[in-house]
């Protein structure tokens, strides 16, 4: 049994503590916020995400809160005209979609329920010792944890890995892009059919334009409607799950856009606009150092052109938990989250990779390539490609087909090896 530690501001951490928790692990979360609070919007909940959340009993409490999506509808930006509609692909499994706070706290009141997972709130971690086989931590009070071994979830601002990788200066690469979230209640849509209708029905609709794109589908059983709005960023941009912005801002931006959306916006209360920045991170040579592992956007920070933020981190967790049950002891830990590096680093990057393209697609500027690629979505449904790669059959079976825990169970050490849970 290991003795894990968490440095963690999200969902990566908690998938981490939960999924080290089943295992038989002494678990530790040191959480920076002074309470575990409900921030950001509605994200997906990816087949190869929901296998895993399955697996750890957390399948019914992430239905009752979600919505399975039927469809996709795409529109074109000036008119709403329907361009295609995307049946949902459910060969392996259903696409949930949840706000993220339900999420987090599901993963959170799994955690707490095992009797070997603490969490620690108001723990703001200033440095780190990366002692081998004796790696420890120091709180802003001064207090120093030691562990087996150190996960830090701590975000693309992360400051673990700043000092993991002796880094002076360790930014985050802003992509160009930001997007607004905004949530809006059920009641507010269903005297206009047209809205009424959007929350409704069981499908996001997706309008793409020039430089732009709108994702939006109901959550919270169709009690409110999720929008993502991705655009050039503007010089205020933040990247934080609860910057600000107003409602004045995203209706200049989207001007002369569906009338259907504008219809939307007048919904908005302008207090509850959130901007968030879009950034990445250069590749890094290594998620790992003796005793301490990278994940989630600490070491791969996903953009949501393919909505895979939140499905890698929880990979990265389930890999790491059954990767640490091979331990027979501390000594062995640096290797094994070596081993946890080879699982995951290149499907992670291979799917930043895949998301920042599939901005490219979406984001076209109207002319040739617009057109064509408009007619390939009129298609989709009777068969035809999808350049959309979130839709894209091919790009599923990798996404969403993949088993995270049957493919590391097929390369790790023989069972007869395991630690004492």
């Amino acid at each position: 049994m290991c003795t894990e530690t968490d440095v963690t501001t999200g969902i990566g951490g908690m998938a981490a503590a939960v999924g080290c928790g089943l295992a038989g692990h002494d678990v530790l979360v040191l959480e920076d916020a002074p309470a575990i609070g409900e921030v950001g919007a509605g994200i997906q909940v990816a087949p190869n995400m929901m296998r895993i959340l399955e697996r750890w009993g957390l399948d019914d409490t992430v239905i009752k809160d979600s919505v399975s999506l039927a469809s996709i509808h795409i529109r074109r930006w000036q008119t709403g005209a329907l361009l295609g509609i995307s049946p949902m692909n459910r060969t392996f499994g259903d696409q949930y979609v949840i706000h993220r706070a339900d999420l987090h706290r599901a993963l959170y009141d799994r955690a707490v329920s095992l009797p070997n997972v603490k969490v620690l709130v108001n723990s703001t971690v200033i440095r780190t010792d990366f002692a081998i086989n004796n790696p420890s931590v120091e709180l802003a009070n001064g207090r120093i944890i030691t562990a087996d071994v150190i996960l830090a979830a701590d975000g693309i601002k992360s400051q673990l890995r700043k000092q993991m990788l002796d880094l002076t200066v360790d930014e985050p690469v802003p992509t160009g892009d930001a997007a607004y979230r905004v949530v809006l209640p059920r009641e507010a849509m269903i005297h206009d059919p047209e809205l009424r209708e959007l929350v409704e029905e069981q499908r996001g609709t997706k309008w793409v334009g020039p430089g732009r794109h709108i994702m939006a589908y109901p959550i919270k059983r169709h009690k409110f409607f999720n929008m993502v709005l991705l655009h050039p960023e503007g010089e205020d941009s933040e990247e934080s799950w609860t910057a600000k912005g107003t409602k004045q801002e995203l209706i200049d931006t989207y001007k002369g856009w569906d009338p259907v959306l504008h219809k939307l916006f007048k919904l908005i209360p302008d207090e509850t606009v959130l901007k968030w920045k879009l950034c990445t991170h250069n590749f890094l040579d290594t998620w790992v150092r003796g005793n301490v592992a990278l994940l989630g956007d600490a070491c791969h920070p996903m953009l949501p052109y393919v909505a895979q933020g939140a499905a890698q981190a929880v990979e990265d967790a389930a890999v790491l938990a059954l990767l640490l049950s091979e331990a027979t002891n501390a000594t062995e830990i640096p290797q094994i989250l070596k081993q946890y590096e080879i699982a995951r680093k290149s499907r992670a990057e291979a799917i930043q990779g895949t998301s920042l393209k599939n901005r490219d697609i979406l984001h076209l500027p109207d002319g040739a390539e617009q057109r064509v690629r408009d007619r390939k979505f009129a298609q989709i449904y009777s068969g035809g490609e999808n350049p959309d790669k979130w839709g894209d059959p091919t790009e599923q079976r990798f996404l969403w087909g993949w088993d995270v825990e049957k493919a590391t169970r097929e390369v790790m050490t023989p069972p007869q090896i395991r630690c004492r849970l």
